[in-house]
């Protein structure tokens, strides 16, 4: 099942310069597949390791409320009383994610989002002002659900200024190996993982993590 979120205007004219090429090719990572740890499913900077209360409501690093159900339906119920770990992906990360563990996609969600000019993610790392809460209401997002076999965790993909176009490349209830290359974004953004609070951090907040790392295990 291929998606795709609309074209900002900025994206549009990265598209016609070719910018944007660079950001689209998958690379081939390497991991150990009998390693029993969750991977990183991108690259980037670890910004914040936060909590999703039991009616299914993220809590930010600025202690605004995301409602999981605006980004991924019905399923948000699932991921009551789990953590959540805030990636950012700046323009000089690789910009593909892949498979954190063995499993399927279950679930698919886009969000358009609302903004003609999407919300600058950027701002809330460098400035210190609230912005993330903010984008990931106005701008597009893709949630994805993905089932191991002990439990649910979701992949939430979030547009930025530069973007606001993301796309995936899986189908639904086929079976994937960790690290599989499953979409992509253009120029910076956002990716949002949400696993069990038992599993253990092997990552701290502002880590700079590569995709493929063992980050939970």
């Amino acid at each position: 099942m291929k998606l795709s979120t609309k074209n900002s205007l900025i994206g549009k004219i990265a598209d016609n310069v070719g910018l944007n090429n660079k950001f689209h090719r998958y690379q081939k990572i390497s991991i150990d597949p009998n390693d029993k740890a969750l991977i990183s499913p991108v690259e980037g900077k670890v910004v914040h390791i936060g909590n999703i209360d039991n009616e299914g409501v993220l809590i930010s690093k600025r202690n605004k409320k995301i409602r999981l159900e605006e980004l991924i339906g019905k399923n948000y119920n699932q991921f009551a009383g789990y953590r959540y770990i805030n990636f950012y992906l700046s323009p000089l990360n690789l910009h593909f994610w892949v498979t954190p563990y063995d499993g399927m996609f279950t679930y698919t969600q886009k969000n358009e989002g609302q903004s003609i000019f999407p919300i600058y993610i950027g701002l809330e790392y460098l400035l210190g002002i609230n912005m993330f809460s903010k984008a990931i209401k106005k701008n597009a997002s893709i949630g994805s659900v993905f089932k191991t076999e002990k439990f649910p965790i979701a992949m939430i993909a979030v547009g930025s200024l530069n973007v606001n176009r993301i796309h995936t490349d899986y189908e639904e209830m086929q079976n994937y190996k960790k690290g599989t290359p499953c979409g992509y974004f253009s120029i910076g953004s956002s990716m949002l993982l949400c696993f069990p609070n038992h599993l253990k951090y092997l990552i701290d907040e502002g880590s700079d993590v590569k995709i493929g790392q063992r980050i939970l295990i």
